[in-house]
């Protein structure tokens, strides 16, 4: 998707320079209103949940919550809670940026056919890469630890009645793959693409570590959404993303299932034979792609008046890149202390 800078005088040439900064100027504005609109929905989700507690409250609705983890709530209604809290709270602002950028759904949220050896090769190779990214991650933890502090971090709470399983299962495995991908790979990844492609992989991933908000699943997000936005780039269509965040989400859940009902010896032979499994699909697929398309993991050409680098940088030059990235800081430091 190229959009030519605006020439209001076909007999007027601007000079390379004059070109770079108004692509730069334009660029600030772009990330600007994506950066505000990530904050928007992340503080509109929490808000969702409070407004939900407080009209709980005025209908007279008595909680049984005796443990206060669920926040008031019962643990069923926690859930509904927290999952309608979670789609209304991003979908929102993201209808809210369509809207004031007029921009069509088709031309951010792409679904084109990309075939199904294509697809799968596509899923198993990023859910591969996904795994690994756990290394790094966990790398991140010993740091924390080797500083003294737990390396936690916070978690929802359960319960073991079934119903509460199942609205867990759908909160963490369904939830998030499907309005994750959107809000990522579709607003963010999409509206990036017209300063380049490979810059829009970079600074779409970045920005997906840092919305999650701590500094161990920054480092893994990172890794992941640079590898969920180049295969929708290269497929072209959000459900290859969305399969891969899925297969990646429903992992760690039926681990941590496996773990709680059947201890931690079969939870770790279960989670070895996944990655053993997951490893073997992801290299086979590496080599598929790589023999249907060479040019897979190809950059973009350089733009010596505007390079990457300073593309990205001026992409957080601006007050809702700066705010982002306090959020991103702060909310990572109270983790850090408090868990």
């Amino acid at each position: 998707m190229y959009y030519p800078p605006y020439n209001p005088n076909p007999y007027y040439n601007p000079s390379p320079y004059m070109v770079m900064q108004r692509e730069k100027h334009d660029l600030k504005r772009t990330a600007n209103a994506l950066c505000w609109t990530l904050l928007l929905a992340m503080l509109l989700m929490s808000a969702l949940v409070i407004l939900c507690r407080v009209y709980l409250s005025v209908i007279g609705y008595t909680t049984v919550d005796s443990t206060g983890d669920f926040g008031g709530f019962t643990p069923v209604l926690y859930y509904l809670a927290t999952g309608t809290g979670y789609v209304a709270g991003l979908a929102i602002p993201v209808l809210i940026y369509f809207a004031a950028k007029h921009t069509s759904l088709s031309d951010v949220l792409p679904f084109q056919k990309a075939g199904v050896l294509k697809t799968a090769a596509c899923v198993f190779f990023g859910s591969a890469v996904c795994m690994l990214a756990n290394i790094p991650a966990n790398t991140v933890v010993d740091i924390e630890k080797f500083f003294g502090f737990a390396g936690d971090m916070p978690e929802m709470p359960l319960i073991n009645d079934p119903w509460v399983l199942v609205l867990y299962g759908i909160t963490i495995a369904v939830i998030p793959p499907i309005v994750e991908e959107l809000l990522f790979r579709g607003m963010v990844l999409q509206s990036l693409r017209k300063y380049g492609d490979g810059f829009a992989v970079m600074v779409s991933a970045m920005l997906f570590g840092l919305y999650h908000g701590n500094f161990v699943q920054m480092v893994f997000a990172f890794i992941a959404g640079l590898v969920m936005a180049l295969v929708v780039l290269r497929t072209g269509s959000l459900w290859t993303s969305i399969l891969i965040h899925f297969a990646n989400n429903s992992i760690s859940f039926a681990l941590e299932m496996t773990q709680r009902f059947a201890g931690d010896a079969v939870a770790n032979t279960v989670n070895l034979i996944v990655i053993s499994v997951l490893m073997i699909l992801g290299a086979l697929s590496l080599i598929y792609i790589l023999v249907k398309d060479r040019h897979f993991f190809r950059g973009d050409s350089s733009n010596p008046m505007f390079p990457f680098w300073s593309r990205v940088g001026a992409a957080f030059a601006n007050p809702g890149g700066v705010a982002m990235l306090i959020f991103a800081v702060g909310s990572s430091v109270y983790i850090l202390m408090k868990y």
